[in-house]
């Protein structure tokens, strides 16, 4: 990132980008399905596993694409002017939040989305795993 100053009424300039955001949303994506991974192997029984990694797959199937959607449309709602949380008080109207939250939505959004296909695979290759193998569990 750039030189980071502030510009007209005080926001923090340069302005957030689409790119910027997504690419840190999927950094902390990873660092969430290092975190399935780890967490799928500290249960033992294999029915256990294979929902932990189900409800992994669904919940941040649905939950991601909500928040992620809702982001864009928040983002191209106000795109001229996308800001930050430190902004928060830089904002002169209540409609200007909208600019606010629309980056956090999309993060959350990616942040959810990245662990699912992860988690959808590792469900595959457990369920399908031969009984007694360490991949099956106990």
């Amino acid at each position: 990132m750039g030189k980071v100053s502030r510009g007209e009424h005080g926001v923090l300039e340069p302005r957030l980008r689409l790119g910027e955001v997504v690419v840190r949303g999927a950094a902390y994506g990873v660092g969430a399905a290092v975190c399935v991974v780890v967490v799928t192997f500290v249960f033992q029984e294999h029915d256990d596993r294979i929902d932990l990694l189900e409800a992994t797959t669904s919940l941040g199937l649905l939950t991601g694409t909500v928040l992620l959607l809702t982001g864009l449309f928040f983002w191209a709602c106000s795109i001229p002017e996308i800001l930050r949380w430190r902004d928060f008080f830089t904002t002169r109207a209540p409609n200007e939040l909208v600019s606010i939250v629309a980056p956090s939505l999309v993060r959350a959004g990616v942040f959810l989305l990245v662990p699912v296909p992860v988690a959808s695979g590792l469900g595959g290759l457990v369920e399908s795993a031969a009984r007694g193998s360490w991949l099956w569990g106990a």
